[in-house]
Protein backbone atom coordinates (compact mmCIF):
# COMPACT_ATOMS: atom_id res chain seq x y z
CA UNK A 1 0.00 0.00 0.00
CA UNK A 2 1.07 3.23 -0.33
CA UNK A 3 1.14 6.75 1.94
CA UNK A 4 -2.24 7.68 0.15
CA UNK A 5 -6.41 7.68 0.60
CA UNK A 6 -8.45 6.08 -2.27
CA UNK A 7 -9.37 9.06 -4.06
CA UNK A 8 -12.62 10.31 -4.61
CA UNK A 9 -14.11 9.04 -7.97
CA UNK A 10 -12.99 10.92 -10.99
CA UNK A 11 -15.14 13.22 -12.19
CA UNK A 12 -16.55 14.23 -8.80
CA UNK A 13 -15.61 17.02 -6.86
CA UNK A 14 -16.23 17.88 -3.33
CA UNK A 15 -18.01 20.38 -1.74
CA UNK A 16 -15.84 23.70 -1.14
CA UNK A 17 -12.70 21.69 -1.73
CA UNK A 18 -10.33 23.65 -1.77
CA UNK A 19 -10.95 25.05 1.29
CA UNK A 20 -9.19 24.05 4.08
CA UNK A 21 -10.09 25.94 7.44
CA UNK A 22 -7.12 25.84 9.47
CA UNK A 23 -7.67 26.29 12.76
CA UNK A 24 -5.24 27.17 15.72
CA UNK A 25 -4.24 24.25 18.42
CA UNK A 26 -2.40 24.88 21.49
CA UNK A 27 -4.09 22.35 23.75
CA UNK A 28 -2.12 19.26 23.61
CA UNK A 29 -4.03 16.50 21.20
CA UNK A 30 -4.52 13.10 22.55
CA UNK A 31 -1.87 10.80 20.77
CA UNK A 32 -3.19 8.25 17.64
CA UNK A 33 -3.16 4.98 18.04
CA UNK A 34 -3.84 3.05 14.66
CA UNK A 35 -1.13 2.49 13.27
CA UNK A 36 -1.37 1.31 8.77
CA UNK A 37 0.71 -0.71 6.00
CA UNK A 38 2.67 2.07 5.07
CA UNK A 39 4.01 3.10 8.44
CA UNK A 40 6.31 -0.03 7.68
CA UNK A 41 9.75 1.16 7.29
CA UNK A 42 10.08 -0.40 3.93
CA UNK A 43 7.96 2.73 3.39
CA UNK A 44 10.95 4.92 4.82
CA UNK A 45 13.40 3.47 2.64
CA UNK A 46 11.63 4.83 -0.34
CA UNK A 47 11.27 7.85 0.97
CA UNK A 48 14.80 8.35 1.99
CA UNK A 49 16.42 6.39 -0.52
CA UNK A 50 15.01 7.14 -3.42
CA UNK A 51 12.73 9.97 -3.31
CA UNK A 52 14.53 12.02 -1.16
CA UNK A 53 18.28 10.52 -2.70
CA UNK A 54 16.73 11.73 -6.16
CA UNK A 55 15.78 15.01 -5.14
CA UNK A 56 19.11 16.29 -3.80
CA UNK A 57 21.27 15.00 -6.77
CA UNK A 58 18.96 17.11 -8.79
CA UNK A 59 19.41 20.04 -6.90
CA UNK A 60 22.98 19.82 -6.40
CA UNK A 61 23.47 19.15 -10.34
CA UNK A 62 20.79 22.09 -10.74
CA UNK A 63 19.98 24.47 -8.28
CA UNK A 64 16.89 25.84 -7.67
CA UNK A 65 16.56 29.46 -9.40
CA UNK A 66 14.16 30.87 -6.40
CA UNK A 67 15.38 29.15 -3.46
CA UNK A 68 11.83 27.50 -3.25
CA UNK A 69 11.15 23.83 -3.84
CA UNK A 70 7.85 23.27 -5.25
CA UNK A 71 6.16 20.41 -4.62
CA UNK A 72 2.28 18.69 -5.68
CA UNK A 73 2.02 15.35 -4.07
CA UNK A 74 -1.58 13.04 -2.99
CA UNK A 75 -0.23 13.26 0.83
CA UNK A 76 -2.14 11.06 3.48
CA UNK A 77 -3.88 13.19 6.51
CA UNK A 78 -0.49 13.14 8.46
CA UNK A 79 1.32 14.81 5.49
CA UNK A 80 4.63 12.49 6.99
CA UNK A 81 6.08 13.00 3.21
CA UNK A 82 5.97 16.99 3.70
CA UNK A 83 7.45 16.27 6.70
CA UNK A 84 10.61 14.49 5.90
CA UNK A 85 11.18 16.80 2.83
CA UNK A 86 10.86 19.50 4.89
CA UNK A 87 13.65 18.68 7.62
CA UNK A 88 15.77 16.35 5.25
CA UNK A 89 16.11 18.72 2.12
CA UNK A 90 14.78 22.08 2.55
CA UNK A 91 16.04 22.70 6.16
CA UNK A 92 19.58 21.39 5.40
CA UNK A 93 19.76 23.22 2.04
CA UNK A 94 18.61 26.33 3.16
CA UNK A 95 15.47 26.50 0.83
CA UNK A 96 11.59 26.91 1.24
CA UNK A 97 9.07 24.99 0.76
CA UNK A 98 5.60 25.34 -1.32
CA UNK A 99 3.09 22.37 -2.02
CA UNK A 100 0.08 21.83 -3.10
CA UNK A 101 -1.67 18.28 -2.28
CA UNK A 102 -4.71 16.66 -3.33
CA UNK A 103 -6.70 14.09 -0.44
CA UNK A 104 -10.31 13.75 0.11
CA UNK A 105 -9.98 14.46 3.56
CA UNK A 106 -9.58 17.82 2.97
CA UNK A 107 -13.59 18.08 2.14
CA UNK A 108 -15.30 19.12 5.32
CA UNK A 109 -17.13 16.76 5.46
CA UNK A 110 -14.82 13.81 5.83
CA UNK A 111 -14.15 12.17 9.65
CA UNK A 112 -10.76 12.63 9.16
CA UNK A 113 -11.01 16.26 8.32
CA UNK A 114 -10.02 17.39 11.83
CA UNK A 115 -6.96 14.94 11.56
CA UNK A 116 -5.93 16.47 8.43
CA UNK A 117 -6.50 20.43 9.45
CA UNK A 118 -3.95 19.50 12.41
CA UNK A 119 -1.56 18.21 10.45
CA UNK A 120 -1.73 20.96 7.76
CA UNK A 121 -1.73 23.71 10.37
CA UNK A 122 1.49 22.14 11.85
CA UNK A 123 3.13 22.15 8.69
CA UNK A 124 2.29 25.21 7.49
CA UNK A 125 3.83 26.77 11.24
CA UNK A 126 7.45 24.94 9.86
CA UNK A 127 10.16 27.40 8.83
CA UNK A 128 10.53 28.71 4.96
CA UNK A 129 7.13 27.15 4.20
CA UNK A 130 5.14 29.41 1.35
CA UNK A 131 1.71 30.48 2.97
CA UNK A 132 0.21 29.78 -0.26
CA UNK A 133 0.81 26.02 0.46
CA UNK A 134 -2.06 23.89 1.13
CA UNK A 135 -4.24 20.34 0.36
CA UNK A 136 -7.61 20.73 -1.49
CA UNK A 137 -10.21 17.57 -1.44
CA UNK A 138 -10.02 17.61 -5.18
CA UNK A 139 -10.00 14.44 -6.91
CA UNK A 140 -6.03 14.44 -8.76
CA UNK A 141 -7.80 12.95 -11.72
CA UNK A 142 -9.60 16.63 -11.90
CA UNK A 143 -6.17 18.18 -12.96
CA UNK A 144 -7.53 17.25 -16.12
CA UNK A 145 -10.86 19.29 -16.46
CA UNK A 146 -10.44 22.60 -17.67
CA UNK A 147 -11.50 25.11 -15.39
CA UNK A 148 -12.04 22.86 -12.30
CA UNK A 149 -10.20 23.86 -8.84
CA UNK A 150 -8.08 21.26 -9.12
CA UNK A 151 -7.01 22.78 -12.32
CA UNK A 152 -6.98 25.91 -11.51
CA UNK A 153 -5.24 25.39 -8.66
CA UNK A 154 -2.67 23.41 -10.41
CA UNK A 155 -1.47 26.27 -12.76
CA UNK A 156 -1.82 28.84 -9.86
CA UNK A 157 1.02 27.36 -7.81
CA UNK A 158 2.80 25.22 -11.16
CA UNK A 159 5.10 24.65 -12.48
CA UNK A 160 7.12 22.16 -9.81
CA UNK A 161 10.04 21.23 -9.01
CA UNK A 162 8.73 17.73 -7.96
CA UNK A 163 5.31 15.99 -8.18
CA UNK A 164 4.89 13.17 -5.88
CA UNK A 165 2.34 10.97 -7.27
CA UNK A 166 1.81 7.84 -4.37
CA UNK A 167 -1.41 5.86 -6.13
CA UNK A 168 -2.68 2.87 -3.82
CA UNK A 169 -5.15 1.89 -6.73
CA UNK A 170 -2.52 1.82 -8.84
CA UNK A 171 -1.68 3.88 -12.08
CA UNK A 172 -3.25 1.80 -14.57
CA UNK A 173 -6.58 0.19 -13.04
CA UNK A 174 -8.65 2.56 -14.39
CA UNK A 175 -10.06 1.65 -18.18
CA UNK A 176 -9.44 4.42 -20.50
CA UNK A 177 -12.01 6.12 -21.78
CA UNK A 178 -14.29 4.95 -19.01
CA UNK A 179 -14.31 7.85 -16.56
CA UNK A 180 -14.84 11.52 -17.94
CA UNK A 181 -11.04 11.93 -15.98
CA UNK A 182 -8.72 9.58 -15.48
CA UNK A 183 -5.11 9.43 -14.50
CA UNK A 184 -3.74 9.04 -17.68
CA UNK A 185 -5.77 12.61 -18.53
CA UNK A 186 -4.51 14.11 -15.80
CA UNK A 187 -0.51 13.01 -16.73
CA UNK A 188 -0.89 14.22 -19.54
CA UNK A 189 -2.12 17.93 -18.37
CA UNK A 190 0.52 17.91 -16.15
CA UNK A 191 3.36 17.43 -18.93
CA UNK A 192 2.13 20.15 -20.99
CA UNK A 193 2.23 22.60 -17.82
CA UNK A 194 5.32 21.01 -16.75
CA UNK A 195 6.78 21.70 -20.63
CA UNK A 196 7.21 25.35 -19.41
CA UNK A 197 9.65 24.69 -16.70
CA UNK A 198 13.53 25.80 -18.14
CA UNK A 199 14.74 23.41 -15.38
CA UNK A 200 14.49 19.37 -14.85
CA UNK A 201 11.82 17.96 -12.35
CA UNK A 202 11.35 14.70 -10.87
CA UNK A 203 7.70 12.69 -11.38
CA UNK A 204 8.05 10.12 -8.04
CA UNK A 205 4.92 7.61 -9.34
CA UNK A 206 3.88 4.90 -6.96
CA UNK A 207 1.43 1.87 -8.48
CA UNK A 208 0.78 -1.08 -8.16
CA UNK A 209 1.70 -3.58 -10.57
CA UNK A 210 -0.57 -7.22 -10.33
CA UNK A 211 -2.79 -8.18 -12.76
CA UNK A 212 -5.49 -7.46 -10.24
CA UNK A 213 -4.41 -3.64 -10.36
CA UNK A 214 -3.74 -3.27 -14.51
CA UNK A 215 -6.45 -2.88 -17.15
CA UNK A 216 -6.30 -5.35 -19.71
CA UNK A 217 -6.66 -2.27 -22.06
CA UNK A 218 -3.88 -0.45 -20.49
CA UNK A 219 -2.18 -3.83 -20.58
CA UNK A 220 -2.63 -3.84 -24.37
CA UNK A 221 -2.03 -0.54 -25.11
CA UNK A 222 1.79 -0.69 -22.96
CA UNK A 223 2.64 -3.84 -24.76
CA UNK A 224 2.12 -2.17 -28.34
CA UNK A 225 4.57 0.95 -27.37
CA UNK A 226 7.32 -2.36 -26.18
CA UNK A 227 6.78 -4.17 -29.26
CA UNK A 228 7.85 -1.12 -31.51
CA UNK A 229 10.63 -0.90 -30.03
CA UNK A 230 12.00 -4.50 -30.23
CA UNK A 231 11.08 -3.81 -34.01
CA UNK A 232 12.75 -0.43 -34.58
CA UNK A 233 15.73 -0.36 -31.61
CA UNK A 234 18.27 -2.62 -32.30
CA UNK A 235 19.90 -1.98 -28.05
CA UNK A 236 16.37 -2.00 -26.94
CA UNK A 237 15.76 -5.54 -28.69
CA UNK A 238 19.15 -6.74 -27.06
CA UNK A 239 18.53 -5.72 -23.99
CA UNK A 240 15.36 -7.22 -23.87
CA UNK A 241 16.42 -10.50 -24.62
CA UNK A 242 19.57 -10.33 -22.20
CA UNK A 243 17.01 -9.25 -19.22
CA UNK A 244 13.66 -10.28 -19.80
CA UNK A 245 14.14 -13.47 -22.70
CA UNK A 246 11.66 -10.89 -24.88
CA UNK A 247 12.81 -10.48 -28.78
CA UNK A 248 9.74 -11.20 -30.26
CA UNK A 249 6.11 -10.08 -30.05
CA UNK A 250 5.17 -13.80 -29.34
CA UNK A 251 7.60 -13.82 -26.21
CA UNK A 252 6.47 -10.49 -25.33
CA UNK A 253 2.69 -11.66 -25.37
CA UNK A 254 3.84 -14.97 -23.40
CA UNK A 255 5.92 -12.91 -21.07
CA UNK A 256 2.91 -10.86 -19.87
CA UNK A 257 0.93 -14.02 -18.82
CA UNK A 258 3.43 -14.25 -16.16
CA UNK A 259 3.65 -12.84 -13.00
CA UNK A 260 7.24 -11.30 -13.09
CA UNK A 261 6.82 -10.73 -17.00
CA UNK A 262 3.78 -8.33 -16.46
CA UNK A 263 5.83 -6.76 -14.16
CA UNK A 264 8.48 -6.26 -16.41
CA UNK A 265 6.67 -5.44 -18.94
CA UNK A 266 4.34 -3.10 -17.76
CA UNK A 267 6.85 -0.78 -16.05
CA UNK A 268 9.13 -0.31 -19.37
CA UNK A 269 5.94 0.23 -21.38
CA UNK A 270 4.80 2.85 -18.76
CA UNK A 271 8.22 4.41 -18.52
CA UNK A 272 8.20 4.63 -22.00
CA UNK A 273 4.34 6.00 -22.73
CA UNK A 274 5.83 8.69 -20.06
CA UNK A 275 8.52 9.22 -22.53
CA UNK A 276 6.91 9.42 -25.88
CA UNK A 277 4.61 11.94 -24.22
CA UNK A 278 7.75 14.23 -22.72
CA UNK A 279 9.32 13.32 -26.52
CA UNK A 280 6.07 14.74 -28.44
CA UNK A 281 6.66 18.35 -26.76
CA UNK A 282 8.14 21.47 -28.72
CA UNK A 283 10.69 21.59 -27.66
CA UNK A 284 11.28 18.15 -26.62
CA UNK A 285 11.48 16.66 -22.97
CA UNK A 286 14.38 13.82 -22.27
CA UNK A 287 13.55 11.37 -19.77
CA UNK A 288 15.93 9.47 -17.75
CA UNK A 289 14.00 6.45 -15.18
CA UNK A 290 16.33 6.98 -12.26
CA UNK A 291 15.54 4.51 -9.67
CA UNK A 292 13.07 1.67 -9.14
CA UNK A 293 12.17 0.31 -5.61
CA UNK A 294 9.00 -2.08 -4.83
CA UNK A 295 8.03 -4.63 -2.40
CA UNK A 296 5.47 -6.51 -1.79
CA UNK A 297 1.60 -5.79 -0.30
CA UNK A 298 0.06 -9.16 -1.34
CA UNK A 299 2.53 -11.43 0.76
CA UNK A 300 1.66 -14.49 -1.73
CA UNK A 301 2.64 -12.39 -4.87
CA UNK A 302 6.30 -14.36 -6.04
CA UNK A 303 7.26 -10.38 -7.12
CA UNK A 304 7.13 -7.22 -5.69
CA UNK A 305 3.52 -5.69 -6.82
CA UNK A 306 4.13 -2.28 -5.45
CA UNK A 307 6.59 0.18 -6.97
CA UNK A 308 7.74 3.34 -6.74
CA UNK A 309 9.48 4.97 -9.98
CA UNK A 310 11.60 8.17 -9.98
CA UNK A 311 12.04 9.86 -13.23
CA UNK A 312 13.83 12.71 -14.11
CA UNK A 313 12.25 15.09 -16.91
CA UNK A 314 14.79 17.66 -18.41
CA UNK A 315 13.72 20.35 -20.57
CA UNK A 316 15.55 20.67 -24.45
CA UNK A 317 15.90 23.95 -26.08
CA UNK A 318 17.08 23.06 -29.73
CA UNK A 319 15.01 24.61 -32.60
CA UNK A 320 12.74 22.72 -34.82
CA UNK A 321 13.50 21.62 -38.21
CA UNK A 322 12.17 24.70 -39.97
CA UNK A 323 9.48 22.58 -42.52
CA UNK A 324 10.51 25.69 -45.41
CA UNK A 325 14.08 25.32 -45.17
CA UNK A 326 15.29 29.12 -44.58
CA UNK A 327 16.60 28.33 -41.31
CA UNK A 328 19.17 25.47 -41.79
CA UNK A 329 20.74 24.81 -38.50
CA UNK A 330 20.39 21.10 -37.76
CA UNK A 331 18.40 20.21 -35.35
CA UNK A 332 19.07 17.56 -32.23
CA UNK A 333 16.70 15.71 -30.31
CA UNK A 334 16.96 13.33 -27.81
CA UNK A 335 17.64 9.94 -28.68
CA UNK A 336 13.62 7.52 -28.18
CA UNK A 337 15.69 4.65 -28.37
CA UNK A 338 18.88 5.48 -26.24
CA UNK A 339 15.87 6.57 -23.94
CA UNK A 340 13.98 3.49 -23.80
CA UNK A 341 17.27 1.12 -23.49
CA UNK A 342 18.25 3.05 -20.68
CA UNK A 343 14.55 2.24 -19.02
CA UNK A 344 14.82 -1.16 -19.45
CA UNK A 345 18.17 -1.87 -18.37
CA UNK A 346 16.51 0.66 -15.08
CA UNK A 347 13.67 -1.74 -14.85
CA UNK A 348 15.83 -4.67 -14.78
CA UNK A 349 18.20 -3.53 -12.12
CA UNK A 350 15.12 -2.58 -9.57
CA UNK A 351 15.67 -2.66 -6.15
CA UNK A 352 13.51 -5.14 -3.50
CA UNK A 353 13.07 -2.96 -0.73
CA UNK A 354 11.93 -6.07 1.39
CA UNK A 355 14.89 -8.11 0.60
CA UNK A 356 17.62 -5.24 1.23
CA UNK A 357 15.97 -4.39 4.58
CA UNK A 358 15.75 -8.32 5.79
CA UNK A 359 19.37 -8.70 4.85
CA UNK A 360 20.60 -5.73 6.51
CA UNK A 361 19.05 -5.26 10.23
CA UNK A 362 21.33 -1.98 10.44
CA UNK A 363 19.54 -0.16 7.55
CA UNK A 364 16.18 -1.78 8.58
CA UNK A 365 16.31 -0.25 12.40
CA UNK A 366 17.11 3.42 10.50
CA UNK A 367 14.67 3.25 8.75
CA UNK A 368 12.39 2.00 11.73
CA UNK A 369 14.25 4.81 13.54
CA UNK A 370 12.98 7.75 11.25
CA UNK A 371 9.62 6.27 10.90
CA UNK A 372 9.16 6.62 14.55
CA UNK A 373 10.55 10.25 14.81
CA UNK A 374 8.07 11.14 11.87
CA UNK A 375 5.28 9.52 13.45
CA UNK A 376 5.98 11.32 17.18
CA UNK A 377 5.33 14.67 15.03
CA UNK A 378 2.30 13.46 13.75
CA UNK A 379 1.06 12.59 17.54
CA UNK A 380 1.67 9.25 17.63
CA UNK A 381 2.61 7.26 20.86
CA UNK A 382 6.43 5.62 19.18
CA UNK A 383 6.26 3.30 22.33
CA UNK A 384 2.63 1.61 21.17
CA UNK A 385 4.26 1.85 17.07
CA UNK A 386 7.63 0.05 18.38
CA UNK A 387 5.10 -2.73 19.83
CA UNK A 388 3.14 -3.00 16.91
CA UNK A 389 5.80 -3.70 14.21
CA UNK A 390 6.09 -7.20 13.39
Amino acid sequence: MSDTLPPDPPGTEGHADDIVEVATYEAKLPRKREFLPWHLPRKQFVRQKQWCKQISLMLDEHPLADSTLKYMGLPGIDLLDLRHFHSEICVNRNIGLRFLGFNSSAVPTDVEHTELNVSLDEVRRLSGVDPMSNVIGDNFALVARENSIASRKTLELGPFDVINLDLCDGFGSQTPGALEQTYYDAINSLLSLQARTKSPWLLLLTTRTDRANVNIQVLQSLIEIYNRNLDSCTSFREASLDKFAIETAEALRAAAGTEGGLLAVFLVGLCKWLLRLALAHQPPTSVELRSVIGYRVNRGSEHGDLFSLALRFTPTFAPITDPSGLANRPSTTPNECNLSTQVLNRVASRVDADKVLAENPEIKQAMTDATASLLVLARYDEEAYRAWLP
